[in-house]
């Protein structure tokens, strides 16, 4: 056979070099796609009516639930219907209480709210339109703050510093291996996690609060051997203006529902306690 003229050559080399071509446009257009969705706030969960919001109160406790629905309303509905006691209640100005948290003034007179803010450019983008009118397909992530916001210009409101980000997030799908923990903040919100293993039931909150990302601090006592907590989401222990104290108060659960829990997690073990709960107040208040 003979050689293959030179103009033949030449086709095939250009075709090759036009698929090349046409290759790398297509890969070009999928990451900027890509990238578009993970830095504008675009929903890339699976169904793309899934939402996960960050709830964070004033105290600085949060926590990650998961919601779907066809606006980020209806997802959030949607996420606190496995918390009864987590009511959400809403009007024509947005949310208007959560977890009986409603719009207050401190005592400088600044008002505090549940501010909302999507995820997009890397950073939390506070909302200038309301959850009811934001699809949920358009968004991944949602914080619904409790703070004080810039009223006169919305989008210049900041979250705080130390908001955790998506990279963070750790939801609660209802997984009750081992115990299952119930975290109340002194705002009243509440949520849980659960955890595993350890030779005391601190060791398994401990297990837990490292599953979920949360910051717990303990301390040894030398009055009977045992570990306590100190702080959680560095809320710790401290005396009011009228001299009461405030501290993180545990609660073992029984047949006839929550009971005191006075010898702590240190000296129970988690066998024998499939739920137990802390509570940050003055003592008075039960779990919800």
């Amino acid at each position: 056979m003979g050689q293959m003229p030179l103009v033949i050559k030449m086709a095939e080399k250009s075709k090759k070099t036009l698929l090349i071509v046409v290759v790398v446009i297509v890969i070009v257009i999928i990451v900027a796609v890509g990238a578009y969705f993970a830095f504008s706030g675009g929903n890339d969960n699976k169904n793309q009516n899934d939402v996960t919001f960050l709830i964070q109160d004033d105290k600085g406790v949060y926590f990650w639930i998961e919601g779907n629905g066809e606006t980020a309303m209806d997802a959030l509905t949607d996420a606190l219907s496995s918390y009864p006691g987590g009511t959400l209640v809403t009007s024509s100005y947005g949310i208007d209480s959560l977890f009986g948290q409603s719009s207050v003034q401190d005592s400088k007179g600044n008002w505090e709210w549940w501010i909302q803010f999507t995820w997009k450019d890397n950073g939390w983008s506070c909302n200038t339109t309301g959850l009811d009118e934001i699809n949920s397909k358009d968004v991944g992530y949602e914080l619904i703050l409790f703070g004080s916001g810039n009223m006169d210009n919305p989008a210049a409101t900041q979250a705080p510093a130390g908001t955790p980000v998506p990279s963070d997030a750790a939801v609660w799908g209802g997984n009750a291996n081992g115990t299952v923990f119930q975290i109340q903040s002194e705002s009243g919100l509440y949520f849980k996690i659960n955890g595993t293993g350890g030779a005391t039931l601190l060791d398994t909150f401990k297990n837990a609060c490292d599953n979920y990302n949360i910051s717990l601090e303990t301390a040894h006592s030398t009055y009977d051997s045992n570990d306590y907590i100190l702080g959680i989401f560095g809320i710790t222990s401290y005396q009011d203006n009228s001299n009461n104290w405030h501290y993180w108060s545990e609660y073992e659960h029984s047949s006839s529902g929550w009971d005191y829990g006075a010898t702590g997690m240190g000296g129970l073990t988690s066998a024998d306690n499939p739920l137990y709960a802390v509570v940050f107040g003055d003592g008075s208040v039960a779990p919800t």
